[in-house]
């Protein structure tokens, strides 16, 4: 056991680890640096709309899947920005139109679905809403969009607002991808094995440049998915320098979303005991037990969410809700539980994956439809790029 005393400026920081298996993948650590968070505006050109956007400085490191997978990861996190809200169907929908228009001439974007204005119905019949079509409301998040829309998209937000693209065809980083779909006889992800075999295979063969797993460009300054340990660090990190349990929903320091939470390392060694389930789970994301209701007033993001489209053909059952209707985690960000699905930049693989790549991709927090064991933090599913089963929030890098 090795114990590090280190001094930072205005922060006093405690580091602890513990080696268990004579290797340095399961070490666990805890730190105790208290952030500082900046918050921004992009306005997009030409168009009265905005995304707000909050800078998180003096990062530290993270337990990846803590108290909820049997697998965890440690990873230092740097500085990143992360959008406070989920991308709203208007903002998809005028870079959409922006970026396919026949005036862009080559460098035209292409992409496989035209992304809707919400969902609504239970598990067995959600629907999308408004599928293609111009905006009807203000607010609601992007829905029905497959990982690969959603890099590409993030491609176009960045060149419509003259930054650098971060998602690329070549390894010298100077064509940034621009079509979600195959080329006409491609052999999607080039994969030779049925996603089941994955675990059994080593998935080099996942062709670099394609859609699937294209080159990313770490300096770029646009905009991008975000990492799940970004992802996690914005639900879990708390102003005291502190994380929320796994198995909470994000903001929510009263205890797990079901059943008592499992004591970190550190907690039992401080002697701290297991946390009966949380009471106010609900306050943090609408889900299967509350979608059917109406939201405030007004939201964070200012919307009034008593009256929108997107409820009006949900006609009493679940549905996507307004930007912003639920308390946010700590840090300021909103809608990380519940609400719509959200595309991440990695690979869904175990945290033990050995390889490059893998055939699925990261998607996290549980939907509007979806009960509250998937609020918690550390929850994630892993989807086919394919699948038109997300939205998206949007994340920068820090210099």
């Amino acid at each position: 056991m090795n114990k590090f005393l280190f001094a930072l400026p205005a922060v006093f920081v405690l580091f602890f680890s513990c080696d268990f298996s004579g290797d340095n993948s399961n070490d666990y650590a805890y730190y105790k640096v208290a952030p500082r968070t900046e918050e921004s505006q992009f306005s997009l050109p030409d168009s009265g709309l905005k995304i707000d956007m909050i800078t998180i400085l003096n990062t530290d490191e993270i337990v990846l899947g803590e108290d909820v997978e049997s697998v965890t990861k440690n990873v230092s996190v740097a500085p990143f920005s992360m959008s406070k809200f989920e991308v709203s169907y208007n903002v998809w929908r005028f870079v959409y139109k922006w970026a396919t228009s026949d005036s862009r001439g080559e460098k035209k974007y292409t992409f496989e679905n035209a992304g809707a204005e919400g969902l609504y119905g239970d598990l067995s019949s959600s629907k999308l809403f408004n599928e293609g079509g111009e905006p009807q409301d203000k607010g609601i998040p992007v829905c029905g969009i497959n990982w690969r829309d959603a890099v590409v998209w993030c491609n176009a937000l960045s060149e419509l607002c003259g930054l650098s693209p971060v998602y690329c065809t070549d390894s010298a980083l100077k064509n940034p991808l621009r079509s979600s779909i195959y080329a006409e006889g491609e052999t999607p992800s080039n994969i030779p094995l049925p996603f089941g075999n994955a675990k059994a295979t080593d998935m080099t063969s996942l062709a670099k440049g394609n859609v699937d797993n294209p080159y990313v460009n770490k300096s770029a300054d646009g905009f991008r998915l975000p990492y799940i340990y970004e992802w996690e660090y914005a639900a879990r990190k708390c102003n005291d320098g502190s994380f929320i349990s796994g198995k909470n929903a994000p903001g929510d320091k009263s205890g797990p979303c079901s059943g008592n939470s499992k004591p970190t390392l550190m907690d039992e060694i401080m002697g701290i005991t297991p946390t009966p389930p949380s009471k106010v789970a609900r306050n943090y994301g609408w889900n299967m037990g509350n979608s059917k209701n109406d939201g405030p007033r007004e939201t964070a993001a200012g919307w009034d969410d008593r009256n929108s489209a997107c409820k009006i053909p949900a006609n009493g059952s679940m549905r996507i809700h307004k930007q912003g209707g639920k308390l946010p985690s700590e840090l300021g960000f909103y809608d990380l539980a519940g609400n719509a699905y959200e595309w991440c930049c990695d690979f869904g693989s175990p945290y033990d994956w050995k390889y490059e790549v893998y055939p699925y991709k990261s998607m996290k927090q549980g939907g509007y439809n979806a009960s509250y064991v998937y609020f918690e933090s550390c929850y994630r599913r892993a989807d086919p790029a394919y699948v038109k089963t997300g939205g998206l929030r949007l994340a920068r890098t820090v210099e």
